[in-house]
């Protein structure tokens, strides 16, 4: 049997797709502050769109309160607000990252030692 191999090359994009969220979190910040407000929230938005895939609680519909939150704030002119959105975005991602490896690390022990009691 042979291996599949593509026809051309994988584009960058996709090859972030395979590694799971560490392109999240290993974007460097001195990059993401060269780039203009907008293209840095749209870059948010679609990191909190990936993150929200994986969110915990699917009663929760993580996606379409995001969606909510920035068309609420889309008509934000002011670069000193923006920046601070911006930063409420990036706290929100570090939170979303920290319940997605809860629930994973919850699962893991609850597989591996069923018998055991929550610590």
């Amino acid at each position: 049997m042979s291996s599949f191999t593509p026809l051309r090359p994988l584009s960058s994009a996709i090859r972030q797709t395979y590694r799971g969220y560490a392109s999240v979190l290993n974007t460097p910040t001195e990059v993401a502050q060269e780039l203009p407000l907008r293209l840095q929230a749209i870059k948010l938005y679609k990191e909190l769109h990936r993150l929200g895939r994986d969110y915990p609680d699917p009663k929760y519909d993580f996606n379409k309160r995001l969606r909510r939150a920035f068309e609420k704030n889309a008509k934000v002119t002011d670069p000193e607000q923006l920046k601070k959105q911006l930063e409420l975005g990036e706290h929100i991602k570090k939170e979303v990252l920290a319940l997605i490896s809860l629930k994973k690390f919850r699962h893991l022990r609850r597989t591996y030692h069923p018998n055991e009691g929550p610590r």
